[in-house]
């Protein structure tokens, strides 16, 4: 299921249109409310294009002078779609989640190197219709059923506390340049999937179908908005697609020492290893569908290929210098994704018996710079 709503390029919404000043009190009150946990570069891109198309009750979670100067100026979206300010009068940010309050929907836009604190920031949010998409790198969804549940790391993940948990998978090229400022600069499409739900008995990443509640929730919530959405029916596909992108390309970047999109893909040697790695991911992705009870014969379009092969290194041929999110936390020496982007991948391909030996070289050296720089 693909929707992308029409939009003008050149817009800019303030006081005098879009965003909530659209509807009166009365309204506000009936409407959709989100909260947006993890308020960087890409819960305020996605927050910023709920806020704008005037039907939710945006919240935003900030801290520090992030959270100062948007309170003071609002926030500032600048974009090659179109730039959205949210001025400080509309603008609805909170210094603590528990001011929050329970909302229908929760954005989780952490780095994987903060799920621990999810619990903490999430449960305060939370009430049992409440649906919590997670717009994160990795294979974290069965941990974050875990850490809501308050579940052991051998527990089998049982959602109870909410209505459902989503896996979102953005491939958006976005930064946050300054205190209540974000850039985006390329792309900006989200593939999302149902991860758990408090209606199945199954299990996070099993082969059941999704409710048609779970999916048109999520459908529903994008469609008055300009973002170009995916609804994607395996969270085990969506997951590992995005790993099509983030391996790679996120992983060369680091293994480099710090290098951007465009010299992997220009230069000859790093291109091949590129696509090593994602022929790897590949198979992986592939393998994790069919222990799930996928069958390639019954429904051979589920699993991954060339089509997914060609579409990230098209994407990737257009982003030019783009500085990765983990190559910017090494070279800022900020605690980088490596548990959840990519040790993982590596033990689940041992675990499924699929051999990985550039993946395992490309992680190998990652974490040596983790080492090396105690970026934990």
């Amino acid at each position: 299921f693909r929707l992308r709503s029409s939009s003008s390029s050149s817009s800019v919404a303030s006081e005098e249109g879009g965003g909530k000043n659209d509807k009166d009190e009365e309204e506000n009150g009936e409407r959709t409310t989100i909260g947006v946990i993890g308020s960087g570069a890409v819960g305020c891109y996605y927050g910023a294009r709920l806020w704008e198309c005037g039907e939710y009750d945006v919240k935003f979670h900030m801290r520090g002078e992030h959270y100062e100067a948007s309170k003071e100026n609002g926030l500032l979206l600048t974009s090659v779609d179109r730039d959205v300010h949210i001025p400080p009068t509309l603008l609805q940010t909170y210094s603590d989640p528990s001011e929050i309050g329970p909302v229908d929907w929760v954005l989780l836009c952490l780095k994987s190197t903060g799920l621990n604190a999810a619990p903490d920031l999430v449960r305060p949010l939370l009430k049992p219709t409440t649906r919590v998409l997670a717009v994160m790198n990795g294979l974290v969804d069965e941990d974050l059923v875990r850490l809501i549940e308050g579940q052991g790391e051998e527990d089998e993940p049982q959602l109870t506390k909410c209505a459902a948990t989503y896996g979102g998978m953005a491939l958006l090229c976005s930064n946050r340049v300054g205190p209540g400022v974000v850039d985006h600069s390329y792309a900006g499409k989200l593939t999302v999937a149902v991860a758990s739900s408090s209606s199945s008995s199954s299990s996070t990443g099993s082969s059941s179908f999704p409710s048609n509640e779970d999916r048109d929730a999520v459908i529903d919530l994008f469609a008055p908005t300009s973002v170009e959405f995916v609804y994607e029916p395996s969270i085990i596909r969506g997951r590992w697609s995005k790993n099509c992108w983030n391996l790679p390309f996120n992983g060369i970047s680091v293994a480099m020492g710090g290098i951007t999109v465009d010299k992997i893909v220009t230069d000859p040697g790093l291109r091949r290893l590129a696509y090593g790695v994602m022929d790897e991911t590949i198979a992986i992705g592939n393998e994790a569908l069919r222990r799930s009870g996928a069958d390639s014969e019954a429904d051979p379009q589920l699993f991954l290929g060339e089509v997914e092969r060609k579409a990230m290194m098209d994407l990737s041929d257009g982003m030019g210098p783009y500085k990765t999110s983990t190559m910017l936390d090494l070279t800022n020496r900020r605690p980088m994704e490596v548990k959840y982007l990519f040790r993982k991948a590596v033990d689940t391909a041992k675990k499924l018996g699929v051999e990985a030996p550039h993946l395992e070289t490309v992680v190998a050296q990652i974490e040596a710079h983790q080492r090396f720089h105690n970026l934990y």
